[in-house]
Protein backbone atom coordinates (compact mmCIF):
# COMPACT_ATOMS: atom_id res chain seq x y z
CA UNK A 1 0.00 0.00 0.00
CA UNK A 2 1.34 3.88 -0.69
CA UNK A 3 0.33 6.69 0.45
CA UNK A 4 0.63 10.07 -1.03
CA UNK A 5 -0.43 13.41 0.07
CA UNK A 6 -0.92 16.61 -1.47
CA UNK A 7 -0.92 19.76 0.45
CA UNK A 8 -3.54 21.51 -1.67
CA UNK A 9 -6.43 20.53 -4.13
CA UNK A 10 -5.55 22.26 -7.13
CA UNK A 11 -2.26 20.02 -6.81
CA UNK A 12 -4.68 16.85 -7.75
CA UNK A 13 -4.89 18.20 -11.03
CA UNK A 14 -1.65 16.43 -11.74
CA UNK A 15 -2.37 12.97 -10.11
CA UNK A 16 -2.92 9.62 -10.83
CA UNK A 17 -6.55 8.72 -8.97
CA UNK A 18 -7.13 5.59 -10.80
CA UNK A 19 -7.38 2.55 -8.01
CA UNK A 20 -7.18 4.72 -5.05
CA UNK A 21 -8.71 5.59 -1.82
CA UNK A 22 -9.38 9.10 -1.82
CA UNK A 23 -9.35 11.06 1.77
CA UNK A 24 -10.51 14.51 1.28
CA UNK A 25 -9.42 17.27 4.43
CA UNK A 26 -10.62 20.53 5.27
CA UNK A 27 -10.19 20.75 8.98
CA UNK A 28 -11.35 24.50 9.79
CA UNK A 29 -14.10 23.77 8.43
CA UNK A 30 -15.78 21.85 6.09
CA UNK A 31 -14.61 18.26 6.51
CA UNK A 32 -15.59 19.15 10.22
CA UNK A 33 -18.81 20.11 9.03
CA UNK A 34 -19.24 16.80 6.75
CA UNK A 35 -18.52 14.89 9.84
CA UNK A 36 -21.08 16.37 12.20
CA UNK A 37 -23.68 16.54 10.08
CA UNK A 38 -23.48 12.96 9.32
CA UNK A 39 -23.31 11.72 12.32
CA UNK A 40 -26.17 13.77 13.85
CA UNK A 41 -28.09 11.83 10.95
CA UNK A 42 -29.11 14.00 8.22
CA UNK A 43 -30.94 12.30 5.01
CA UNK A 44 -28.27 13.00 3.05
CA UNK A 45 -25.28 15.25 2.51
CA UNK A 46 -24.82 16.60 -1.34
CA UNK A 47 -21.60 18.84 -1.46
CA UNK A 48 -21.26 21.18 -4.59
CA UNK A 49 -18.75 23.76 -6.34
CA UNK A 50 -20.26 26.51 -5.74
CA UNK A 51 -23.32 29.02 -4.29
CA UNK A 52 -24.75 28.99 -7.74
CA UNK A 53 -24.99 25.14 -8.07
CA UNK A 54 -26.64 24.93 -4.55
CA UNK A 55 -29.32 28.16 -5.91
CA UNK A 56 -29.78 26.12 -9.52
CA UNK A 57 -30.40 22.84 -7.73
CA UNK A 58 -32.74 23.95 -4.55
CA UNK A 59 -35.00 25.95 -7.69
CA UNK A 60 -35.59 22.48 -9.62
CA UNK A 61 -37.01 21.27 -6.42
CA UNK A 62 -39.89 22.11 -4.45
CA UNK A 63 -39.16 24.76 -1.68
CA UNK A 64 -38.02 24.02 1.01
CA UNK A 65 -36.93 20.16 -0.24
CA UNK A 66 -33.43 20.99 1.20
CA UNK A 67 -31.19 22.28 3.87
CA UNK A 68 -28.92 25.09 1.91
CA UNK A 69 -25.51 25.23 3.60
CA UNK A 70 -21.58 26.45 3.25
CA UNK A 71 -19.82 29.49 2.43
CA UNK A 72 -18.43 31.98 0.21
CA UNK A 73 -15.17 33.64 1.50
CA UNK A 74 -15.93 32.34 4.48
CA UNK A 75 -19.41 34.05 5.21
CA UNK A 76 -22.86 32.23 5.07
CA UNK A 77 -24.40 33.13 1.84
CA UNK A 78 -27.61 35.21 1.03
CA UNK A 79 -30.30 32.99 1.11
CA UNK A 80 -28.78 30.13 2.85
CA UNK A 81 -30.30 28.12 5.84
CA UNK A 82 -26.85 27.67 7.78
CA UNK A 83 -23.13 28.47 7.14
CA UNK A 84 -19.89 26.20 7.51
CA UNK A 85 -19.80 25.96 11.62
CA UNK A 86 -19.73 22.64 12.32
CA UNK A 87 -22.12 23.19 15.35
CA UNK A 88 -25.10 24.49 13.29
CA UNK A 89 -25.29 21.06 11.71
CA UNK A 90 -25.82 19.16 15.11
CA UNK A 91 -28.76 16.80 14.91
CA UNK A 92 -31.65 19.14 15.88
CA UNK A 93 -30.84 21.39 12.96
CA UNK A 94 -30.67 18.55 9.94
CA UNK A 95 -31.50 15.42 11.08
CA UNK A 96 -33.31 13.35 8.79
CA UNK A 97 -32.64 16.68 6.34
CA UNK A 98 -31.22 16.51 2.46
CA UNK A 99 -28.54 18.81 2.99
CA UNK A 100 -26.68 20.61 0.10
CA UNK A 101 -23.34 22.70 0.90
CA UNK A 102 -20.41 24.21 -0.86
CA UNK A 103 -17.28 25.64 0.61
CA UNK A 104 -14.38 27.77 -0.85
CA UNK A 105 -11.54 24.87 -0.22
CA UNK A 106 -13.47 21.55 0.90
CA UNK A 107 -16.28 20.41 -1.58
CA UNK A 108 -13.58 21.40 -4.23
CA UNK A 109 -11.06 18.70 -3.02
CA UNK A 110 -13.89 16.58 -2.61
CA UNK A 111 -14.35 17.22 -6.76
CA UNK A 112 -11.04 16.55 -7.31
CA UNK A 113 -10.52 13.51 -5.97
CA UNK A 114 -13.26 12.32 -8.85
CA UNK A 115 -11.38 9.10 -10.35
CA UNK A 116 -10.63 7.32 -6.83
CA UNK A 117 -12.46 4.44 -6.12
CA UNK A 118 -13.50 5.73 -2.96
CA UNK A 119 -13.95 9.13 -1.65
CA UNK A 120 -13.77 9.67 2.58
CA UNK A 121 -13.61 12.63 4.80
CA UNK A 122 -10.99 13.00 7.24
CA UNK A 123 -11.48 15.25 10.48
CA UNK A 124 -9.73 15.20 13.84
CA UNK A 125 -13.29 14.22 14.55
CA UNK A 126 -13.28 10.63 12.92
CA UNK A 127 -9.30 9.86 12.21
CA UNK A 128 -9.84 6.21 13.77
CA UNK A 129 -12.80 5.61 11.19
CA UNK A 130 -10.73 7.11 7.97
CA UNK A 131 -7.46 5.03 8.63
CA UNK A 132 -9.56 1.73 9.20
CA UNK A 133 -10.98 2.32 6.28
CA UNK A 134 -8.27 2.68 4.25
CA UNK A 135 -6.86 0.08 5.80
CA UNK A 136 -9.85 -2.59 5.02
CA UNK A 137 -9.54 -1.06 1.33
CA UNK A 138 -6.49 -2.50 0.95
CA UNK A 139 -5.69 0.07 -1.48
CA UNK A 140 -3.39 2.72 -2.23
CA UNK A 141 -4.31 5.81 -1.01
CA UNK A 142 -4.49 9.53 -1.86
CA UNK A 143 -4.87 12.03 0.73
CA UNK A 144 -5.91 15.39 -0.80
CA UNK A 145 -5.73 18.24 1.82
CA UNK A 146 -7.75 21.07 1.05
CA UNK A 147 -5.52 23.96 1.89
CA UNK A 148 -5.86 27.88 1.81
CA UNK A 149 -6.89 28.77 -1.86
CA UNK A 150 -3.68 27.00 -3.14
CA UNK A 151 -1.58 27.75 -0.07
CA UNK A 152 -0.33 25.33 2.28
CA UNK A 153 -2.77 24.70 5.61
CA UNK A 154 -1.34 23.48 8.81
CA UNK A 155 -4.20 21.82 10.17
CA UNK A 156 -5.34 20.00 7.32
CA UNK A 157 -1.75 18.72 7.33
CA UNK A 158 -1.00 18.01 10.72
CA UNK A 159 -4.76 16.07 10.16
CA UNK A 160 -3.13 14.16 7.35
CA UNK A 161 -0.57 13.37 9.22
CA UNK A 162 -2.47 11.56 12.55
CA UNK A 163 -4.59 9.80 9.59
CA UNK A 164 -1.14 8.05 8.26
CA UNK A 165 0.41 7.28 12.10
CA UNK A 166 -3.14 5.58 12.70
CA UNK A 167 -2.87 3.48 9.27
CA UNK A 168 0.95 2.73 10.18
CA UNK A 169 0.07 1.57 13.69
CA UNK A 170 -2.64 -1.22 11.81
CA UNK A 171 -0.72 -1.93 8.55
CA UNK A 172 3.01 -2.13 10.04
CA UNK A 173 5.53 -2.39 7.40
CA UNK A 174 2.89 -3.29 4.55
CA UNK A 175 2.63 1.04 3.74
CA UNK A 176 5.15 3.42 2.09
CA UNK A 177 4.73 6.90 1.99
CA UNK A 178 5.69 9.08 -0.08
CA UNK A 179 7.68 12.28 0.54
CA UNK A 180 4.75 14.75 1.22
CA UNK A 181 3.10 12.00 3.26
CA UNK A 182 6.35 11.49 5.24
CA UNK A 183 6.92 15.31 5.84
CA UNK A 184 2.79 15.03 6.86
CA UNK A 185 3.73 12.85 9.59
CA UNK A 186 6.39 14.56 10.67
CA UNK A 187 4.56 17.58 11.22
CA UNK A 188 2.02 15.46 13.19
CA UNK A 189 4.56 14.31 15.32
CA UNK A 190 5.71 17.81 16.21
CA UNK A 191 2.09 18.70 17.25
CA UNK A 192 0.25 15.25 18.38
CA UNK A 193 0.30 16.45 22.22
CA UNK A 194 -1.39 19.54 21.74
CA UNK A 195 -3.49 20.00 18.75
CA UNK A 196 -6.16 22.73 19.67
CA UNK A 197 -2.47 24.81 19.97
CA UNK A 198 -1.29 24.02 16.41
CA UNK A 199 -5.10 24.94 15.29
CA UNK A 200 -5.14 28.41 17.12
CA UNK A 201 -1.37 29.20 15.77
CA UNK A 202 -2.01 28.78 12.29
CA UNK A 203 -2.65 31.41 9.48
CA UNK A 204 -6.05 30.00 9.25
CA UNK A 205 -6.90 29.67 12.59
CA UNK A 206 -5.30 33.02 13.66
CA UNK A 207 -7.22 34.59 10.77
CA UNK A 208 -10.93 32.91 12.34
CA UNK A 209 -9.88 34.50 15.57
CA UNK A 210 -9.11 37.88 14.38
CA UNK A 211 -12.71 37.81 13.08
CA UNK A 212 -13.29 37.53 16.58
CA UNK A 213 -11.89 40.83 16.87
CA UNK A 214 -14.02 42.60 14.74
CA UNK A 215 -17.07 40.67 14.60
CA UNK A 216 -18.21 40.22 18.34
CA UNK A 217 -21.55 38.74 17.54
CA UNK A 218 -19.79 35.36 16.26
CA UNK A 219 -17.03 35.34 18.19
CA UNK A 220 -18.17 32.99 20.79
CA UNK A 221 -19.05 30.80 17.71
CA UNK A 222 -16.20 30.62 16.37
CA UNK A 223 -14.20 29.81 19.25
CA UNK A 224 -16.77 27.01 20.13
CA UNK A 225 -16.22 25.61 16.54
CA UNK A 226 -12.32 25.96 16.19
CA UNK A 227 -12.85 23.77 19.87
CA UNK A 228 -15.30 21.38 18.19
CA UNK A 229 -12.86 21.10 15.25
CA UNK A 230 -9.98 19.79 17.23
CA UNK A 231 -12.08 17.10 19.19
CA UNK A 232 -11.11 13.88 18.69
CA UNK A 233 -12.69 10.32 17.84
CA UNK A 234 -16.38 11.54 18.39
CA UNK A 235 -17.68 10.07 15.04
Amino acid sequence: MKVDLVFTHQELDFMNKKGKIGVAIDVLRASSTIVTAINSRCASFTPMISVEDIVRKAKENLEGAFILGGEEDGLKPTGFDLGNSPLEYMSNMVKDKHVLFCSSNGTKTIFGLKGTDDILIGSFLNVEAVSQEIYNGEKDCLIACAGDFGLFSLGDTVCGGMIISRLLQKAQTDAYLSDTAEAALILYKVHQLNIRAMLYGSEWGKHLLDWICRMTLISVQILMNMTWCHGLETA
